[in-house]
């Protein structure tokens, strides 16, 4: 029986997107998308070009469907210590809510597994972490105005020292269920970005 063309592109994606996310950019195969997505080859080849361009589109639902409801209390104009700390809580209730484990971070999943040869999705991957440093910085920058402790060079290397903090706690959710750790791993970086401010608190 031959397979139904997808409804939708964006129903594609987001089957094409559970799939990458679970198996891994590299494991997963044309005919594994093929399975997954219920869609033919020649639909799939009807949006996309072929593999690479369809995970680029995962990319970008993943910031969509992702991200950005995450991270984006960290970008509004007045974010600061609070903000990050409600971003690190989204975080946990995201791995409290997964049963069996956690998929962890796409986009650190997927760097693991290319090189600089996939240089546009090396691209897009590293434009993950450039918009996530920045919106750390820029709120670091303003929790920093209110007693000027850093200069801008030390606020900007403490935006690079959270983001890889982050990192890891979304690398560690993936190999446990111990909330409680990850919390209290949580609750460390922000005491820690407290001090390095000179503030009571995060």
């Amino acid at each position: 029986m031959a397979r139904l063309k997808s409804p939708s592109r964006h129903a594609l994606v987001d089957s094409a997107l559970k799939l990458f996310w679970k198996q891994g950019y590299r494991a997963v195969s044309m005919g594994d998308l093929v399975r997954e997505t219920g869609v033919s080859r020649g639909s799939i080849y009807s949006d996309f070009s072929g593999k690479e361009a369809l995970f680029h589109a995962c990319l970008d639902r993943y910031q969509e469907k992702v991200v950005t409801p995450a991270f984006s209390v960290v970008e509004e104009k007045d974010a600061g210590l609070r903000a990050i700390r409600h971003y690190l809580e989204n975080l946990l209730a995201r791995s409290e809510a997964h049963r069996g484990p956690d998929s962890g971070c796409l986009v650190l999943n997927t760097l693991a597994q290319v090189t600089n040869e996939d240089a546009e999705t090396m691209a897009r991957l590293r434009a993950h972490g450039d918009r996530l440093q920045t919106g750390i910085h820029q709120a670091l920058a303003r929790e920093n105005k209110k007693l000027q402790r850093l200069e801008d060079c030390e606020v900007e290397d403490l935006a690079r020292f959270t983001l890889i903090s982050i990192q890891g706690l979304w690398s560690q959710s993936r190999g446990t269920k111990d909330t409680a750790a990850l919390r209290q791993y949580c609750d460390t970086l922000l005491d820690l970005l407290a001090t390095r401010l000179g503030l009571a608190g995060g």
